[in-house]
């Protein structure tokens, strides 16, 4: 007989007379216990199908369906409306809505001829005039700044920056120019700038760069006047209102012949500003170091405008020793205050 081997799942053949024995397997090598004759045939029982009785399964089966129609049945008495919850017929009432007329303002009517006549009523004057537009640093609260950020656009930076590099491009829109960092209004501005010896080396070339720049950046409608002082007054060679495109190569050579030397008078270059007909619209006043006392009142006998005078913009460069004057001219004259500290 066809036995499995238990170890490789292999056939070996086997005697009856081997039954409840062993014997190796000849695939594997491996020791096969055998079964005995009763177990044997007790699994090949096992594996037989056992056979149903049909009548029995037939008559289940009636059964089952018979139970399931009377399901059916009792289901299909059972009267359902499957389209809502409430019975047909009954009528649910949620209310009326409140009818909207869309033409009723609540008693306030809008006359668009009124919103027209106040806007025929306000002039662009009028808006405009309720603008405060942001003003330059008074004289009151003077500010410091460093010459770092008011290196000119022309300049090459410092003492090796050359004046003769600085070219003579367009002009600013409108009136008015830019020195040291300071904004003066007005389409006749004078420069007067400290000449002294304290200025020697790259103070003064700075400041030589400096004036170009400002002049540069007028409008061709401007005029402007430089004027230097040290001990006494160092005006430029060319008196009276000039123009800032045709005399700009001029200034170019003038100022490389304007040195540091001597003291710090600025009165006779005031003097020299005043003369200037008509008065200018502003002054830009600057100074490295201290002057006499004397020199606050002869700006402000000097500057009788009026309603008119002239603004002075007063700059102290490096040395703040002369604060307290710097301020008074400027507060005099309805003008600003400004320190520049270091290159």
């Amino acid at each position: 007989m066809q036995l499995s081997c238990f170890y490789c799942s292999k056939n070996l053949t086997a005697t009856a007379d081997q039954l409840g024995g062993e014997v190796v397997c000849p695939h594997c090598g491996n020791v096969v216990r055998l079964p005995d004759a009763e177990q044997l045939h007790k699994s090949e029982e096992d594996q037989q199908p056992k056979s149903h009785n049909w009548l029995t399964d037939s008559i289940s089966g009636f059964a089952s369906l018979l139970i399931h129609m009377g399901i059916l049945f009792v289901l299909a008495a059972v009267t359902c409306d499957y389209r809502s919850g409430i019975p047909e017929g009954d009528e649910v009432s949620i209310g009326e809505l409140p009818g909207i007329d869309l033409t009723d303002s609540g008693g306030d009517v809008l006359d668009t001829s009124d919103v027209e006549q106040s806007s025929d009523t306000a002039s662009l004057d009028e808006l405009v005039a309720d603008i405060e537009p942001p003003t330059a640093a008074t004289s009151e609260m003077g500010q410091e700044v460093s010459l770092s950020q008011l290196l000119p656009s022309g300049a090459a930076g410092g003492a090796a920056g050359s004046l003769n590099t600085i070219g003579g491009g367009g002009g600013a829109v409108g009136a008015g120019t830019t020195f040291m960092g300071v904004r003066a209004e007005g389409s006749r501005i004078c420069i007067i700038a400290d000449c002294s010896g304290s200025m020697s080396g790259p103070k003064i070339e700075y400041l030589k760069e400096e004036v170009l720049e400002a002049i540069r950046s007028m409008s061709r409608e401007s005029e402007f006047q430089i004027v230097f002082f040290n001990s006494v007054s160092v005006p430029y060679t060319m008196r009276g209102w000039r123009n800032p495109k045709r005399d700009l190569d001029n200034v170019k050579r003038w100022l490389n012949t304007v040195p540091a030397q001597g003291g710090t008078n600025p009165i006779p270059a005031f003097e020299e500003a005043f003369k200037l007909t008509p008065a200018p619209d502003a002054i830009f006043f600057m100074t490295d170091g201290q002057f006499e006392p004397n020199v606050v009142p002869a700006v402000k006998a000097l500057n009788i405008g009026g309603s008119n005078r002239t603004k002075i913009h007063s700059i102290s460069f490096i040395d703040k020793a002369a604060e307290v004057e710097m301020r008074q001219i400027a507060n005099d004259s309805g003008g600003s205050y400004r320190h520049v500290s270091a290159f």
